[in-house]
């Protein structure tokens, strides 16, 4: 498989939903913006999302954000995919004039979505205004104070408006209470450690939950007991377990029999990831960034290790946790009474489960992936991380409903 870099970042609305990706093409293993020209990148970005990746791969059921050049607006080529699932943006260093008025308005008649990248609300967007539907700004150049004198007649003309490039908990929550609609930055996929900061009832119950499942000690039987005592819990496990998904070869009508089908580190696992789910107030991405990370590292240690297949899916699920209870990992851990392997894995990137993990996040930042996988090119890790992704909005789509 020829190698492929596709940078995505998740753009959300209020309720901290994915809205949308924004794809982005990249040279070789960098997060950096491309060399080439913006037309060349944008044009091998849309072949590559759409022809040879497949944009459900990349974005789920989700839209994705393009960014247009000048001439790729006026000659846009012919997309093989439907409407609805696109954003093109349009960039700032675009010069306005009569032919993009034009040819933007009749995008906007044909269906596509429109975005302006960079909005910094000057005059010489306006002929551009009533055919576009996002507007863009960056928060790091930002005028607050006259951004709070337009957002109303921004409403008013029936256009959102998306900050980019949020960094800090307190730039966003100054962006809502401004009620912009959607947000995007890195501040989403960062853990918000407090210092002495306490876990919320809902943190600490699944916390809980999560110390007795994964609890080396566990039995069969208080395994059963454990997820049997949480109605809700049960019923997305039987739910999932008996979807088309699993492909069980009879129906699972209880606790007991998952247990028998799928083993203990199996079920657990499961449970685990219908827990961690239910964590509020946490953007839903990072319920989707640990599936990508159970499934890669499952299948990357299970082509060194095949009986630590479980071992690596736990442990990539979990390496999520310091984002969603906003605590270091090792205070986590130390209340957790997981195996010392898997510890070692999530502390230290230990044993082969935990080269696995480090493998995931390096992959994940558009990184080069360390050689720690004997027999596995880049482009074969890169074929698994998609198939991982694949897999990750399906299972989402199946227990989340979205």
């Amino acid at each position: 498989m020829q190698e492929i870099f596709i940078g995505r970042q998740a753009i959300y609305d209020r309720q901290l939903q994915v809205y949308a990706y924004e794809l982005l093409y990249r040279e070789g293993h960098t997060s950096s913006a491309p060399r080439m020209d913006g037309d060349q990148a944008t044009s091998r970005l849309m072949l590559n999302a759409f022809a040879e990746i497949g944009l459900e791969r990349i974005a789920g059921p989700r839209r994705v954000f393009l960014n247009m050049t000048r001439s790729l607006l006026l000659d846009l080529p012919e997309i093989p995919f439907d409407k609805d699932r696109l954003v093109l943006e349009i960039l700032e260093d675009i010069p306005v004039d009569q032919a993009l008025i034009d040819h933007v308005a009749a995008l906007g008649k044909a269906g596509y979505t429109l975005a302006l990248d960079d909005f910094q609300f000057e005059d010489r967007w306006l002929p551009l205004l009533p055919h576009i539907h996002i507007l863009k700004v960056e928060v790091p150049s930002l005028d607050w104070e006259r951004v709070a004198t337009q957002i109303a007649r921004v409403h008013q003309h029936g256009m959102l408006l998306l900050a980019e490039k949020v960094e800090t908990e307190e730039e966003y929550q100054r962006l809502r209470a401004l009620n912009f609609d959607l947000f995007q930055g890195y501040h989403f996929s960062r853990p918000q450690v407090l210092s002495g900061g306490r876990l919320r009832a809902n943190q600490l119950v699944t916390l809980q939950l999560l110390a007795e499942l994964n609890d080396p000690e566990v039995t069969p039987e208080r395994l059963e007991l454990l997820i049997a005592q949480d109605s809700g819990l049960v019923f997305k496990i039987l739910r999932y377990l008996n979807s088309a998904t699993m492909g069980m070869p009879r129906k699972v009508e209880s606790i007991r029999q998952a247990i028998v089908y799928l083993g203990m580190e199996r079920l657990r696992g499961w449970a685990s990831l219908i827990a961690l789910s239910r964590v509020e107030d946490k953007p839903e991405e990072l319920f989707t960034i640990a599936l990508v990370r159970a499934h890669l590292c499952a299948t990357l240690t299970a082509s060194a290790e095949p009986a630590a297949r479980d071992t690596g899916f736990t442990v990539g699920l979990l390496s999520v946790i310091d984002l969603l209870m906003d605590q270091p990992m090792e205070t986590l851990l130390a209340s957790i009474s997981l195996s010392p392997p898997i510890e070692r894995s999530l502390l230290s990137h230990q044993g082969t489960a935990g080269a696995a993990l480090e493998c995931a996040l390096v992959f994940e930042a558009q990184q080069p992936p360390p050689a720690r996988f004997p027999g596995l090119s880049h482009a074969q890790i890169q074929e698994l991380f998609l198939q991982a992704s694949e897999d990750a909005f399906r299972v989402r789509e199946n227990l989340l409903g979205g």
